[in-house]
């Protein structure tokens, strides 16, 4: 019997307009009637997030955000992971000198960039309702999450193995996109934290179904019994799943769940 479920947002749950399938919250009611826990498992903050979902929801949802850096239970915070301030100063500088990297911090209030022009606070626009640009990465006191990173040169060949190279085991760099990837403290990751909340509600991975369609939902999606990847995936993340769903344009998600939870 299913009583976790934890799915991804973009490219999965949400289509490709930013939407939640028509049938949402009919499922959603349906799941809370019979005490299943949805989790939202996203690599965006938390106040990108909560407004997607009526207030009268939230308290009844768990969020997992920007890629298990943070996880939000019955309203509150728990299992809190930030950047280390050292090792955040050292990734922008890092990123700084290669000239390569457009950077967004993702913090507890909101996210931040450098004013870099309309077309790009339009596209993080896309993802993040509270976006602030400052002059200095270095001047933000925020609570930091993780950095999201946009390299056109490519993340898989590129980006990643460049800051995996310098950094080692402090930081878990997960590709999100084909240019973005997603900078978390060492050991964080979407997986992790399902894994703490599977713990926390007393609910094993035979128990729970996940649903992502990239490779940082990898982790996640291989400690669940039922792993869905989306018809629109990634094929190398396909062959980690024990199923596929119809594409984020079709409903996929909660079209899977009336099939196998309801």
């Amino acid at each position: 019997m299913i009583k976790l479920i934890a799915s991804d947002m973009d490219g999965t749950l949400l289509n490709d307009e930013k939407r939640l399938p028509e049938d949402f919250f009919p499922v959603l009611d349906e799941l809370i009637e019979k005490k299943i826990t949805f989790t939202v498992a996203s690599g965006r903050t938390y106040t990108a997030l909560e407004h997607l979902f009526p207030e009268e929801y939230r308290d009844k949802l768990s969020f997992i955000c920007d890629n298990g850096a943070c996880t939000v239970l019955n309203g509150k915070f728990t299992n809190v992971f930030p950047l280390e301030r050292d090792v955040y100063e050292r990734l922008i500088s890092v990123c700084a000198k290669t000239g390569d990297f457009i950077l967004v911090v993702c913090a507890q209030s909101g996210v931040y960039h450098l004013d870099l022009g309309e077309e790009f606070s339009n596209e993080v626009g896309r993802f993040y309702k509270y976006h602030t640009p400052v002059t200095d990465f270095l001047d933000i006191k925020d609570t930091i999450y993780k950095i999201a990173v946009c390299d056109k040169k490519g993340t898989l060949h590129h980006g990643k193995p460049f800051l995996e190279g310098i950094f080692g085991d402090e930081l878990n760099v997960q590709a999100s996109g084909e240019i973005w990837m997603d900078v978390m403290a060492g050991g964080v990751s979407k997986g992790t934290a399902l894994r703490a909340l599977q713990k926390t509600l007393g609910v094993t991975r035979e128990e729970t179904m996940a649903f992502g369609d990239y490779f940082n939902d990898a982790d996640m999606l291989q400690s669940a019994d039922f792993s869905f990847c989306m018809e629109n995936g990634h094929e190398d993340v396909k062959k980690l799943c024990r199923f596929i769903a119809p594409d984020n344009n079709s409903g996929g998600v909660t079209r899977c769940i009336r099939e196998y939870a309801l």
